[in-house]
């Protein structure tokens, strides 16, 4: 066959990376040509379920892509966040955490399936959401200084639904400050909580404030301080710990969406872009807010700057606390 006619190995591999190269190229320009997986940690419902639909509806309104929420809870958001670092970074598989993910769990945990410093893609910040102090109504403690003075006469438990969360170090944050004497009792989430903080078996509880919206306002709970630097519009009867005399006690749950490392640049720039187009947006703020979430999102790199602000602070509390898992 005459030379002309064929080609060498090399101009097949160098013709096959080209054609490679054509098609991911097309694939990106096409972003997205199929629904996105968004994987959430957590089991479907609550305030994390609320939230996110708000985004998807707006997500799907502008720009048409269909944003299909993935529950995988367990291992304290572990396997959600394994799922998604171990998937093919083409953009359709992204998840949503709390940033204890990234900056708690890997002080508590000397091995994981995964290396945060090298397997994450920072998207965009969704937003922050404030804790509050919640007691059963029974307790003979209306704010958090008279729970310090009843804690030095009574042995105290406090309900403590998801261990290593930023939830978990915000309280033993708030211990450390206030020198308030109590023990923890762990649940596997939530709910399963509030069913015996609410008739006084394990009488409190640092909970979201998303989360203690419909306890607060129906009676079943009372609030003794809120962890933000500020009172919360929807709690404005409730006084900060701050104001309560406690200092450095301005703790909030931020969350991010993220992928995994190598994700296309185009790719990443239209997720960062429509993703904050529809948190930002009038109506899907305004909704958070009503949730009890100041919405906010933020470029890749001021995510990824946010995210390891967040590592330097709670890993320094974890040294200092001497708590770990393994």
């Amino acid at each position: 066959m005459p030379y002309a006619n064929t080609l060498s190995r090399r101009e097949l591999l160098v013709a096959l990376a080209f054609s490679t190269l054509g098609r991911d190229a097309l694939a990106q320009a096409n972003f997205p040509d199929k629904p996105i997986r968004l994987v959430v940690p957590y089991p479907p419902g609550g305030a994390a379920a609320a939230q996110l639909t708000l985004i998807q509806q707006k997500l799907l309104k502008n720009t048409g892509a269909n944003l299909v929420l993935d529950y995988k809870p367990g291992a304290s958001g572990n396997i959600g966040v394994d799922t998604v670092l171990k998937s093919r970074p083409d953009g359709y598989t992204i998840g949503w955490a709390g940033t204890g993910s990234f900056a708690i769990i890997p002080h508590l945990l000397s091995k994981l399936p995964y290396d945060v410093s090298k397997d994450v893609q920072y998207i965009t910040t969704v937003g922050s959401i404030a804790n509050v102090v919640v007691a059963s109504p029974s307790l003979p403690a209306n704010n958090l200084r008279e729970l310090v003075a009843l804690s030095q006469k009574e042995d105290l438990s406090y309900a403590l639904a998801s261990v290593g969360s930023t939830m978990h170090l915000a309280m033993e944050a708030i211990i450390a400050e206030t020198g308030l004497k109590i023990r923890n009792v762990p649940y596997k989430g939530e709910q399963p909580a509030l069913l015996d903080v609410i008739p006084g078996r394990v009488p409190v509880m640092l909970i979201t404030l998303p989360g203690a919206l419909e306890y607060l306002r129906s009676g079943r709970l009372k609030a003794l301080g809120i962890t933000s630097a500020t009172r919360s519009p929807l709690l404005p009867q409730v006084p900060t710990l701050i104001e309560q005399g406690f200092k450095d006690l301005d703790i909030r749950g931020n969350f991010v969406l993220y992928g995994p490392t190598g994700i296309p640049p185009t790719t990443l720039q239209w997720l960062q872009q429509e993703l904050a187009r529809a948190i930002e947006s009038s109506e899907v703020k305004g909704a958070l807010a009503d949730l009890g979430t100041d919405a906010k999102s933020l470029s890749v790199a001021n995510t990824t700057a946010m995210v390891r602000a967040e590592d330097q602070r709670w890993g320094a509390l974890v040294k200092k606390l001497g708590i770990k898992w393994d």
